[in-house]
């Protein structure tokens, strides 16, 4: 079963189990003091077909605001990444917290999210992945949906081997985007990467270094919301790369010059990390002792998991709950009530490595 049927699963449980009380059960022993929330992209529904991975990265405005009044409404207090850990290193919270952090460095998240999080009062943090305002990035997962959306068939060269997919259908689209997408993570390595993605996306898209300039922020964006006393700036590596792939001496090019870049763009110390993509499988003890060592207050997964006063022991490893458009009211609550987190950890209450 994949992520997305696993999803479909939850979403379409979520309204009876809420409706039982079940994820009440959990909540002395799971909810914890409070939570770290994930967004990627926020933006207006389309018409557009798309593929089932991005939806799982983006929500509405609407969606988004209504998640702000879902805290807002049960008397949480809206923490700063700084205001998390000095409390945690404390071990006190006066009440239930919430903190609102952001992966990649998406233009919606400056043109949408930003007014909508200045308009409530929200703190929050925007993790910058560099190669994305440098428009050294090249965003293929947006590259290969649009391939998709716009081809009934793909083919393409490489490790010595021919590929050809068929894909008329919605069904076949999402089936192709989930093969294509592991070959990438499979089959990565840093210098062969930008080969590959050339081999697949020649054909359709000769620069695919203008998805990161019509899609990402620029350094001028992210300097207006540094200057914002309710913004954290953080760091999310240079490339996006899986950094457990990666040899020690790239492991430390990726988290320190991409501190180091973003500190020089807006003349600000920068405190706290995210890995990308975040799961066991793309980051662990290796990696989380390297961002332990360079300095940094905090650094976030994406494991999911609601934060515990003895997280104070894992400031490195903080996990969090993605918030996607399939996170409506009853998933939410599941996810604080910490009945998916248990459920999904086996019983896990404080979610580390």
């Amino acid at each position: 079963m994949n992520s997305y049927q696993k999803k479909k699963i939850i979403s379409f449980s979520a309204p009876f189990l809420t409706f039982l009380q079940t994820h009440r059960l959990f909540g002395p022993f799971y909810s914890g003091c409070g939570h770290i929330l994930t967004f990627h992209r926020v933006i207006p529904d389309t018409a557009e077909v798309r593929i089932h991975n991005h939806q799982s990265l983006e929500i509405t405005p609407e969606h988004f605001e209504q998640t702000i009044l879902f805290f807002q409404k049960r008397g949480y207090a809206f923490y700063s990444l700084d205001q998390l850990y000095e409390s945690l290193l404390r071990g006190r919270f006066s009440k239930k917290f919430v903190v609102f952090t952001f992966d990649d460095g998406y233009r919606d998240n400056f043109t949408l999210a930003y007014p909508i999080l200045k308009k409530y009062g929200i703190p929050f943090t925007m993790y910058i992945t560099t190669n994305f305002p440098d428009r050294k990035a090249i965003l293929w997962w947006y590259i290969l949906e649009d391939m998709l959306r716009k081809k009934e068939q793909v083919q393409f060269r490489w490790g010595g081997r021919d590929y050809f997919f068929r894909c008329r259908s919605l069904v076949e689209k999402e089936a192709v985007f989930d093969e294509v997408r592991t070959l990438i993570n499979k089959s990565f390595s840093q210098p062969d990467f930008r080969k590959m993605l050339r081999a697949i996306f020649s054909d359709f898209q000769p620069n695919p270094f203008a998805y990161a300039d019509s899609i990402a922020m620029s350094w001028d964006e992210i300097r207006e919301i540094s200057q914002d006393p309710l913004a954290t700036i953080g760091a999310h590596s240079v490339n996006h790369f899986p950094l457990k792939k990666l040899d020690s001496e790239a492991l430390v090019r990726e988290i320190k010059e991409s501190k180091e870049g973003i500190e020089s763009k807006i003349q600000q110390v920068v405190e706290h990390f995210a890995y990308p993509f975040g799961k066991s499988t793309e980051a662990s003890l290796r990696e989380f002792e390297m961002v332990k060592s360079l300095g940094f207050k905090t650094a976030t997964t994406t494991r999911m998991g609601n934060i515990f006063p003895a997280h104070r022991c894992h400031l490195e490893c903080l996990p969090r709950i993605s918030i996607n458009k399939a996170t409506k009211k009853p998933v939410l609550q599941l996810q604080t009530s910490g009945m998916l987190p248990c459920l999904y950890h086996k019983g896990k209450k404080v979610i580390t490595h």
